[in-house]
C-alpha cells in the first residue's frame, strides 16, 4: 500500500513486530469527518473529552501506541507498527505541538499532574477486554492518518479520537463498573541481570544521550532503578540510550510500556544487538 510515508522500518522506532495486514475500504477525508451526522451516537465523558484539536493528536499518538504494543496477533498489526513508527518521525513536528499542548494544561505548576494524566490515558486504552476492537479500528485509524497530510492532522485527530474510544467503551458497555477504580502503571520486571534491553532512541552525541536519560529520571522516577546503557552508531554521529536489563523479551515489553506511560517511545533490543 502507498503512502507518503514509505519509509523503511528498520530505521524507524518500532515498538514491537506484528503480523501483515491493512484495511483498503473507504474512510472519511477529515474534512468529512469532522461534522458528524445527525446519527452520531453520543458518547460519556471520559479523558478524552473536551480537548483542544491538538490535545486530541497527542491522544490519538498515545492509543496508537498502545494498539503498537498491544496488537501483535490481530489483522493488520504489521502495517500498524510501521505507520505508527512513521507518523513519529514524518509528523515529529505537529506531535512536538501536540506535546506541548497537553504539558500547558496538565504540566506547569504540578509536573506530577502530566504524568498521573499520561498514566491515565495510557491505561484507558490498553484495557484487555477491549483489545480486540481496538486493535481493528486502530489499523484503519492509522491507516487513515498515513494519508493525511500533516496541516490536517490536527483536523483528522478529535473524530479519530472517537473512534478509538468507541473501540474501548463498546466492549465494556456491559461490564458492571468496579466500586472503586485505580490507575496502575505497567508492573515493572526487576531491575537485575537479563539478555534484554529497551532502546529510547539515538541522539547526536553523548551529552544528548546524557540529557535524554535526566529526562526519563525526572519524568519517570520508576525506571531510575534501571542502568543507562550508551551505545555508538557504527559510522555515524549517534549514541543510542538503552536502559535495562531485563530477562526476556516479555519483560523488556512490560517496561517499554511504563516509558510509553511517560510519552516515551521505545523498542526492545537484545542486547547482542
Amino acid at each position: 500500500m502507498a503512502t507518503r510515508r514509505n519509509r523503511s522500518a528498520g530505521a524507524l522506532i518500532l515498538l514491537v513486530p506484528l503480523i501483515a495486514g491493512c484495511a483498503h475500504h473507504h474512510r472519511p477525508r477529515p474534512e468529512e469527518a469532522a461534522a458528524p451526522g445527525p446519527s452520531a451516537p453520543a458518547q460519556p465523558a471520559t479523558i478524552n473529552s473536551g480537548l483542544a484539536p491538538e490535545e486530541a493528536l497527542w491522544h490519538v499518538r498515545a492509543a496508537l501506541n498502545v494498539a503498537a504494543l498491544l496488537c501483535g496477533r490481530y489483522p493488520g498489526g504489521a502495517a500498524l507498527v510501521q505507520r505508527y513508527n512513521a507518523l513519529l518521525v514524518d509528523d515529529k513536528a505537529a506531535l512536538a505541538a501536540a506535546y506541548a499542548s497537553e504539558t500547558q494544561r496538565y504540566g506547569s505548576g504540578d509536573p506530577a499532574a502530566l504524568d498521573r494524566h499520561m498514566t491515565q490515558l495510557y491505561n484507558f486504552f490498553a484495557r484487555p477486554q477491549a483489545t480486540p476492537a481496538l486493535c481493528a479500528v486502530a489499523a484503519e485509524e492509522s491507516q487513515q492518518a498515513s494519508s493525511t497530510p500533516a496541516t490536517q492532522l490536527t483536523a483528522f485527530a478529535p473524530p479519530a479520537l472517537m473512534r478509538l474510544q468507541s473501540a474501548i467503551l463498546a466492549p465494556v458497555a456491559a461490564v458492571p463498573p468496579r466500586i472503586a477504580s485505580t490507575v496502575r502503571r505497567p508492573a515493572l520486571p526487576e531491575a537485575g541481570a537479563g539478555e534484554w534491553r529497551i532502546q529510547l532512541g539515538a541522539f547526536t552525541g553523548r551529552p544528548a544521550a546524557l540529557a535524554a536519560w535526566a529526562k526519563v529520571r525526572t519524568r519517570l522516577p520508576s525506571l531510575a532503578a534501571y542502568q543507562p546503557h550508551y551505545e555508538a552508531v557504527p559510522g555515524r554521529p549517534l549514541v543510542r540510550l538503552q536502559i535495562g536489563s531485563a530477562r526476556g523479551r516479555d519483560d523488556a515489553l512490560r517496561l517499554c510500556a511504563a516509558a510509553a506511560t511517560g510519552g516515551f517511545d521505545c523498542m526492545p533490543v537484545p542486547k547482542s544487538r
